[in-house]
């Protein structure tokens, strides 16, 4: 099993200046950053489930040039080749005020039913002159299926209302798709907003619809909106990784502020149904509640609780069959989760302690059998800080919890971290442990991980220089990890 360490790549958009400031600032600019990194593994007692090396490159280059904002990123790995969408990556996004190029790899957002966020190989463009929204895309979306799209989006903006009509089509070697989008946002009153899109979909020449709608009240620090979404069954766009198919749901979400802020009540209530068409063997029904609130009474406290409530309900018919009759005309199916989530935090100069707790039921109910299943969870923490020393300490204790049909699970253990900056803070040394004691039935197991970082970043230089190694052992398995990177900005 090979073996990942992802360095997330965050490329900074380079804006254009004004044409009145070209007086000023003439010329070319750059700036940027490039990131190396690599990672060895070892196990002993056990086959080995990573790669034994790795190494990745990341960069992003910003030009500005005469105003002309032309970012540039790539990435770069071993493991590239082992995908049918390569993570060896390429991107080009030059812009000049409210104009966008994107060349390469890029990913762009119609709407939820046309092209949702899917990354293609090709070119794109995003037009926000004055009130309007433009956007147009053609590539390719799936190399392996040789599939290809392209698209466009035209909006209009004003004083909070909104207006917009989008397309998508794309076609492999099996499938054939077109869909479009037709959306509003419409401010009725001062307080009341309404909004819907209706999306279509023609797949292989087959209709398919989609409806979202909502309306809102606001009024002070108290909203609350009631929104319906109902998506026929099989709807499908090729420019989405995912969609819900087959559902209406329908629900409503309150806010509330209270005390001057320092209490919000946020709720959220629905149900959600599927076999639209009773074509399914089986019909499902949703009930989702929650209920979060937070509390700030002062600079020392903080106490958030949550509470959510999902209930399924779902019943299964037999195939129908003329030679023969099932004695169980219907099965009953009910599955009942509720979960409850607490912190609280007591901060005082430096100093803070802080408890989170969580607790989950699970029941499932049916007419051959029940099961239930528990949850809980919990932690407590301590961290120091010592300004004039420029140590951190964070020390922890875990617990967790699980109780099912014929099997309870403990797991528990203290969990300690030390950090310390060196040398004018251009050094920092950090030092982990972790021993945990798990109990299962009548067996016993114990898992001590340990590991510590070093990172060296020159004050007023652009060089970052970063390793770890890391330590775990269970039972008789033992494994190493060591890691490099180093990061220049330019």
């Amino acid at each position: 099993m090979k073996y990942l360490i992802v360095s997330v790549l965050f490329v900074q958009q380079a804006y254009a200046q004004a044409l009145d400031q070209l007086a000023i600032r003439k010329g070319i600019t750059l700036n940027g950053s490039i990131h190396a990194s690599t990672t060895a593994y070892k196990a002993f007692g056990m086959e080995q489930r990573r790669d034994p090396l790795t190494w990745y490159l990341n960069g992003n280059i910003n030009i500005n040039f005469f105003g002309y904002g032309m970012p540039f990123s790539f990435s770069y790995s071993n493991q590239g080749t082992q995908y049918s969408q390569p993570f060896n990556q390429y991107r080009f996004a030059p812009s000049y005020k409210w104009a966008r190029l994107y060349l390469g790899t890029s990913s762009m957002q119609f709407s939820n039913y046309t092209l949702a966020g899917h990354v293609f190989n090709g070119v794109g463009v995003e037009l926000t002159p004055g009130k309007w929204r433009i956007a147009a895309m053609y590539g390719s979306l799936n190399k392996d299926m040789r599939r290809n799209g392209y698209g466009g989006k035209v909006g209009y903006e004003n004083n909070g209302n909104y207006y917009s009509m989008a397309f998508f089509s794309a076609n492999d070697i099996s499938n054939t798709n077109q869909t479009a989008t037709f959306a509003l946002k419409q401010r009725i009153t001062r307080r009341i907003f309404a909004e819907a899109a209706y999306s279509i979909s023609v797949l292989n020449n087959i209709y398919y619809d989609a409806i979202q709608a909502g309306i809102g009240y606001t009024a002070g620090t108290c909203a609350i909106q009631l929104r319906y979404e109902r998506v026929a069954p099989d709807y499908k766009t090729l420019g989405a990784y995912a969609v819900v198919d087959d559902m209406r749901n329908i629900t409503v979400a309150p806010t509330m502020q209270l005390a001057k802020g320092r209490i919000t009540l946020t709720a959220n209530a629905g149900m959600q149904v599927n076999n639209l068409h009773h074509s399914k063997m089986s019909d499902t029904r949703r009930w989702v509640a929650s209920i979060n609130t937070s509390v700030v009474p002062d600079d020392h406290w903080v106490i958030t609780t949550g509470y959510s409530n999902f209930s399924t309900f779902t019943r299964v018919r037999p195939l129908v069959d003329p030679y023969f009759t099932n004695p169980l005309d219907t099965l009953d199916y009910y599955q009942v989760n509720t979960t409850y989530n607490n912190l609280l935090m007591y901060k005082i100069k430096k100093s803070a302690i802080t408890l989170n707790t969580s607790f989950q039921h699970a029941s499932d109910k049916s007419d051959a059998n029940d099961n239930l299943s528990s949850f809980l969870t919990a932690n407590l923490s301590y961290t120091y800080l010592l300004d004039k020393q420029n140590l951190s300490i964070t020390t922890a204790f875990n617990y967790y919890y699980n109780t099912s049909t014929g099997l309870n699970t403990q797991f528990f253990g203290p969990h300690i971290n030390i950090s310390k900056q060196f040398f004018n803070k251009v050094c920092k040394a950090a030092l982990l442990v972790t021993y945990n004691i798990t109990k299962a039935a009548a067996t016993q197991s114990t898992l001590f991980n340990t590991g510590c970082t070093f990172g060296y970043t020159p004050r007023g230089k652009k060089h970052n220089l970063g390793s770890s190694l890391l330590y775990l052992q269970k039972g008789a398995v033992n494994e190493w990890t060591s890691s490099m990177n180093y990061t220049y900005s330019f």
